[in-house]
């Protein structure tokens, strides 16, 4: 199902402006990074303007396509960009070698592997899976 651009933005924007207090997570959920999914959106959409279930099966069918667009659209964006970022983690990780010494830098790969398992991103958020082997130099 495709939606016109200006469609797309609008959403957008209209869950971007959603107050805040609305998509905080209730206590007894686990704290969530990042944009919420399509399915707990709508939930806290549906409770808070009191949506009807055609209304909620039309805003999740909206999101759905919305975050397919989004996650293309970083795709894209990362692909442009990946060899800037890679430079740019490899310049930091080798002056981070120069300034911490070897107990430092081994606490830190601890610290680095810690929040890798524990971690409740999925593919594609953030730079954890950005594989960099090929601009590294010997």
């Amino acid at each position: 199902m495709k939606y016109p651009i200006y469609t797309i933005l609008a959403i957008t924007l209209a869950v971007a402006l959603f107050p805040a207090s609305q998509l905080q997570a209730r206590p007894d959920q686990a704290r969530h990074h990042g944009l919420p999914d399509a399915e707990m959106r709508v939930a806290h959409m549906s409770r808070a303007l009191e949506l009807s279930d055609e209304q909620s099966v039309l805003l999740l069918e909206l999101f759905q396509a919305v975050d397919e667009e989004r996650q293309a659209l970083r795709e894209q964006a990362m692909l442009q960009v990946k060899p800037q970022i890679c430079v740019l983690l490899l310049t930091t990780e080798s002056e981070l070698n120069k300034i911490l010494d070897q107990e430092q830098l081994l606490k830190l790969a601890e610290m680095k592997a810690d929040r890798g398992s524990r971690s409740d991103r999925g593919p594609g958020r953030g730079m954890h899976d950005l594989d960099c082997s090929e601009f590294e130099q010997d």
